[in-house]
């Protein structure tokens, strides 16, 4: 952008020059030259300056785009500072809203997948385990409660031996 607004104006310069060394010819077709390489001059300023113009533009709405893009992050690490890792008796993870980060909302989950790639998925009780409803995972809560192997029953105690 430098280079071109020097070329802009050393073509300008150069214009001027050329004009005032006109003033003292009398040929008219040396006149005629002189006014043709002032107007090439000129064109090529013109041309520097829009080509200027064009990057700058070009510029300005990568910067644009990249401002949006640190936005984005910016809210992303906002809205995640307010949830801790969490693990659940079972082993299984999932991120867990913060006590006192609330905000108005019930104590919730997020799934670990989803979050990873930068969605909010709220996962959703179904029996004993946690449903996320974007990407299907279940999450166990606790362990299931071992089956009675003792004689409880009449029949051996065992639902197989019914």
């Amino acid at each position: 952008m430098y280079a071109e607004i020097v070329a802009a104006i050393q073509g300008t310069k150069t214009a001027i020059d050329i004009v005032k060394a006109t003033n003292g010819l009398t040929n008219h077709s040396e006149l005629l030259g002189a006014v043709t390489a002032v107007q090439i001059q000129l064109t090529d300023a013109v041309t520097a300056a829009l080509a200027s113009q064009e990057k700058q533009a070009a510029l300005a709405d990568r910067v644009r785009e990249l401002e949006k893009q640190v936005a984005e992050v910016e809210d992303w690490r906002h809205q995640m500072s307010r949830y801790s890792l969490f693990q659940f008796p079972t082993g299984a993870l999932a991120h867990a809203l913060k006590a006192g980060l609330e905000g108005g909302q019930p104590m919730h989950y997020l799934c670990t997948s989803c979050v990873d790639k930068k969605q909010m998925s709220t996962l959703q009780p179904h029996g004993r385990l946690l449903l996320c409803t974007v990407c299907k995972i279940n999450i166990s809560m606790q362990s299931a409660p071992p089956l009675n192997r003792g004689g409880g029953g009449s029949r051996g105690g065992s639902w197989m031996s019914a």
